[in-house]
């Protein structure tokens, strides 16, 4: 049988491939070499501008590592000086002084003894009338170290308790020429106030025993002053512990006390006139 004439059989078309290749192939073919230089060019210039990104992102990685180390060095050096400060810098101490006075000559300690020493200083006319002078009494002649407490009490030769001693620094004996002659005196700075102020009073009952030789007080009628209370009574506002006794030719008569004239210092004498001598002194020293 023959197919009916006017009828076409409908056969689908084949779908062609396109490609990215075919497009610049076409391309190619069809743009003239102007704009194939162009597109050239434009193509060199953004590979050039991607990459300039890619070096300046790498470079700002740098910085911020750079500045991280450097703040952690910056770190690790000021812990380093707080360190060295706290823990290896010398302390140092502050100096210990009964303020400033001049001072006699040197008397060696191993060369004399209290008594001597007391003889020749009260035959010194080279002292400045109504002036306090700190006798430099050293240890030797090399080296001219100060007696240190414990020693000075030592060359006192007295039978000081232990905790009398060691709550002063540093304790001096002392000279000063007045009209009624040369007297001596001791003066101190204690380490803490309130604990000498407590070891003084213990020791009170010996303390004339303790500082009869140094105070140069003649003992021969005054033992019975031995182990007597001291009375609280103020000299020129300043608080005193005095010790009296009653002579023929007066009664409560001064024998010797002791006195706080700042914070730190006390000073033993039995003379009035040192210790007024020696508040003043302190108070133009600003002490």
């Amino acid at each position: 049988m023959e197919p009916e004439k006017g009828k076409e059989e409908n056969i689908p078309a084949k779908k062609s491939t396109h490609t990215y290749a075919d497009d610049l192939s076409k391309a190619l073919d069809t743009t003239d070499a102007r704009v194939v230089q162009e597109l050239l060019t434009e193509g060199r210039e953004r590979e050039a501008i991607e990459k300039g990104e890619e070096i300046r992102a790498h470079q700002r990685g740098w910085y911020k590592a750079g500045a991280i180390i450097l703040i952690i060095c910056t770190l690790l050096a000021f812990g380093y000086s707080v360190y060295y400060y706290t823990h290896l810098t010398v302390v140092t101490e502050k100096a210990v002084s009964v303020g400033v006075f001049p001072s006699t000559s040197v008397i060696v300690a191993v060369d004399t003894d209290i008594r001597n020493a007391i003889k020749l200083l009260s035959e010194d006319t080279t002292l400045e009338e109504s002036r306090p002078y700190l006798v430099s009494l050293v240890s030797d002649q090399s080296t001219l170290a100060l007696l240190t407490p414990a020693e000075l009490f030592s060359f006192f030769e007295a039978k000081a308790s232990e905790p009398l001693i060691t709550s002063f620094n540093l304790v001096r004996l002392g000279i000063m020429s007045t009209q009624e002659g040369h007297i001596p005196f001791v003066i101190g700075v204690t380490k803490d106030a309130e604990i000498s102020a407590k070891e003084l009073l213990i020791a009170e009952p010996t303390l004339l025993q303790t500082l009869y030789r140094p105070l140069g007080i003649d003992m021969s009628g005054h033992e019975t002053e031995i182990g007597k209370s001291f009375s609280g009574e103020y000299l020129y506002n300043i608080p005193i512990r005095a010790l009296r006794y009653d002579s023929d030719e007066e009664k409560g008569k001064l024998l010797f006390f002791y006195a706080r004239v700042s914070d730190d210092i006390v000073v033993f004498t039995t003379s009035p006139a040192v210790l007024k001598a020696i508040y003043d002194s302190l108070i133009r020293q600003g002490r």
